[in-house]
């Protein structure tokens, strides 16, 4: 993984619901972005929530809203992006 990722969501760094947090709103951010920095964000949310911290997205049902807010707005800057990019 690269420079893309806000400090919070490097490996190891999170341990609990509140850096959880954090970093999910963190990865939100989709300012100076390229579409390759917002594939990176939205895979690194992607293996938060199915490997990495499953277990703290089944026992929290509040992560998972907080989940797929910010994995919508990753997809659709990404697909914003992508439509830019198309002649």
């Amino acid at each position: 993984m690269s420079g893309s990722l806000p400090e919070c969501c490097k490996e190891n760094k999170i341990t609990n619901r509140a850096e959880l947090i954090d970093c999910m709103e963190a990865l939100e951010d989709t300012k100076d972005m390229t579409i390759e920095d917002l594939k990176e964000r939205l895979n690194c949310l992607n293996v938060m929530r199915h490997t990495d911290h499953l277990a703290m997205f089944k026992e929290d049902e509040g992560l998972l809203d907080i989940y797929d807010r910010a994995s919508f707005t990753l997809q659709n800057a990404i697909e914003a992006l992508g439509s830019a990019q198309t002649p």
